[in-house]
């Protein structure tokens, strides 16, 4: 045994008291003995202790100060559990990234779709006053005839007309313009239609400008 300490010692190229100087000539796969007292700093990394030399498995004894960096020995312990968390941190990021943008995108259409569809809008309120002035029935079932066709087409893209006439006001689709009474009709059942409204897959473009019945007193 004390052949091969000293066998160490001199492929150490150390002193009988382990006082080394800047030329050491100890190697990267060198260990010293368990009686060197070496404080030069490529023995401190040659410390057979040390988990460079070991696999790292780390105890509830480890003195490491955070399990998540990197020990002085140059031993990497606890990086596979952030490089995970980094990754599910990414994933997680894109996700949110990817659900936005399926967002914008369909507010972009929504708001494409609703701007064509309000501009033709006022074509349809002509067909109202159109049919208050034709007296001859013929010519008023074939403007009807061209009205229904129009507003099928319409609901074919998702444009459906708001009923009003006969329904009870509801603020949300519902803009009461004027108030009458009459004693025979519910409070708030709406009246008259001064301008129809409609609403693109469900989501109002024009609210529809309504008369509404309140009893008096």
């Amino acid at each position: 045994m004390a052949k091969e300490q000293n066998e160490e010692m001199k492929n150490c190229g150390c002193s009988g008291e382990c006082d080394c100087t800047d030329e050491c000539k100890c190697t990267d796969k060198h260990k010293c003995n368990e009686e060197c007292k070496c404080e030069h700093e490529r023995h401190k990394k040659h410390d057979k202790n040390c988990c460079r030399h070991k696999e790292c498995d780390c105890d509830e004894n480890c003195d490491c100060e955070n399990e998540r960096r990197e020990h002085e020995c140059g031993c990497e312990h606890g990086k596979s559990e952030e490089y995970l968390n980094l990754a599910r941190q990414i994933q997680a990021d894109f996700e949110n990234f990817r659900r936005r943008t399926i967002e914008d995108l369909k507010q972009a259409r929504f708001s494409g779709q609703a701007s064509v569809i309000e501009a033709f809008l006022p074509c349809l309120d002509t067909f109202k006053e159109a049919k208050k002035s034709i007296s001859d029935a013929e010519v008023l079932k074939g403007i009807e005839m061209i009205e229904n066709k129009i507003n099928e087409a319409l609901k074919q893209i998702g444009v459906e007309k708001i009923i009003s006439i006969g329904e009870k006001y509801n603020p949300h689709v519902h803009n009461v313009i004027a108030v009458l009474s009459v004693a025979d009709k519910d409070d708030d059942i709406i009246l008259d239609e001064y301008q129809a409204g409609y609403v693109l897959n469900g989501k109002v473009i024009r609210y529809a400008k309504v008369i509404v019945n309140k009893k008096e007193g």
